[in-house]
């Protein structure tokens, strides 16, 4: 680099001499079972990993003139088991064969050590939110010592204020940013979970988690004479995801951004039953407590749960007697389509990953059409 026309170093990282390799120890256990001449067979699995020394970025404070050093950080245990049972149901050559198979994992992580910092179970981040059963103030989420990574919290969102009658009883909202702090018909009902007449930070609640509880697969492959069929499916259960495209288009935090239809069951008039509040107009400010620091409320937060029909594969193989006067040994037409279908309550266009949804592309549906030849 030059500065001031002289040849400069310019320091854009700094170094961390104690620096280390992650290390991981896993101890794993399974077996493979084969009945009735491996018709049907079955693979088990089950594994404990803990990996010392994270690798992290750590944020460092605008002085030191640099943003982040990369550091170790603590351990994490991954433990969980996969299995998969496979059956061939039919099987005759010059007929009718299927044969099936079915797999499904499971993981769970948890945080065992973090840099003593002073902080009840070393925490890092977080939020404080009221616990109903200890009727106490807990820390939450964030990086904790014996909890899990990816919790979710946010306010529950129980409807919608029909008129302003019922609005006058409602807690005092801290978190509305105008000055007029009064809830009126057409308002979400937002729960106050500690019962002190005011929501604020405290009242939220826990949502989900980013990670799925189960993922898996199922594939099934029918054969008919020279006729083929496969299918093909997966599935995740249990994650979680913030809709947040939904939250700025019901928001409309630009104005007029577009709509969804939800519109059609907001809020509208007087009496009105429904759980979408009315809309503003470039609700950035939480007019509505729909945005709220473009975190939103429970309403925004969906289970991802899907099934998809990820590929279906159909063939024709050509009878040698065909091809042969070719001068071809074999020939195999087949058609196949993928990412078909998401079987899904997700009112995004991706359910497959927990976590934000800012707008994400749906995989693209492809029909692939081909000829394998032989020689």
């Amino acid at each position: 680099a030059r500065y001031n026309g002289a040849a400069a170093i310019q320091n854009n990282r700094m170094a961390n001499q104690d620096l280390r390799w992650e290390r991981s120890k896993t101890v794993d256990v399974g077996f493979d079972l084969g009945l009735a001449r491996d018709r049907v067979t079955l693979l088990f699995d089950y594994y404990r990993r803990v990996t010392d020394d994270l690798l992290t970025s750590l944020e460092l404070p605008q002085y030191s003139g640099f943003s982040s050093l990369l550091t170790n950080l603590g351990s994490l245990e991954n433990k969980g088991l996969e299995f998969e049972l496979g059956a061939r149901l039919f099987n005759n050559p010059d007929g009718f064969s299927w044969s099936a198979s079915f797999n499904a994992a499971t993981n769970q992580n948890k945080i065992l050590e973090l840099p003593d910092n002073g902080n009840e179970r070393n925490r890092i981040g977080g939020i404080e939110v009221y616990d109903p059963k200890t009727k106490q103030y807990v820390w939450v989420g964030g990086l904790q010592e014996g909890q899990p990574l990816g919790d979710l919290y946010v306010w529950k969102h129980l409807g919608v204020y029909a008129t302003d009658a019922d609005a006058a009883s409602a807690p005092t909202d801290a978190l509305i940013s105008r000055t007029d702090k009064t809830k009126r018909a057409g308002d979400a009902i937002l729960a106050d979970i500690d019962g002190n007449g005011v929501i604020d930070t405290r009242d939220q609640v826990h949502v989900g988690n980013i990670f799925p509880d189960w993922t898996g697969g199922l594939t099934s492959t029918f054969g008919y004479k020279n006729f083929g069929l496969t299918v093909r499916m997966d599935f995740a259960l249990g994650h979680t995801i913030f809709n947040q495209t939904l939250l700025a288009f019901n928001g409309q935090t630009q104005g007029d951004i577009g709509f969804t239809e939800d519109v059609l069951r907001s809020w509208q008039k007087p009496g009105d039953k429904t759980n979408v509040p009315r809309y503003y107009w470039a609700d950035q400010l939480a007019q509505n407590n729909i945005f709220r620091g473009n975190r939103g409320t429970s309403y925004y937060y969906e289970k991802g749960d899907y099934l998809a029909l990820r590929e279906v594969t159909a063939s024709y193989v050509v009878p040698r007697t065909w091809v042969q006067r070719a001068g071809i040994a074999s020939a195999r037409l087949y058609v196949t389509g993928s990412n078909l279908h998401y079987f899904t309550s997700y009112k995004g266009l991706l359910p497959e990953d927990g976590g934000t949804d800012s707008g994400r592309y749906p995989l693209p549906r492809a029909l692939t059409m081909g000829l394998n030849i032989g020689f």
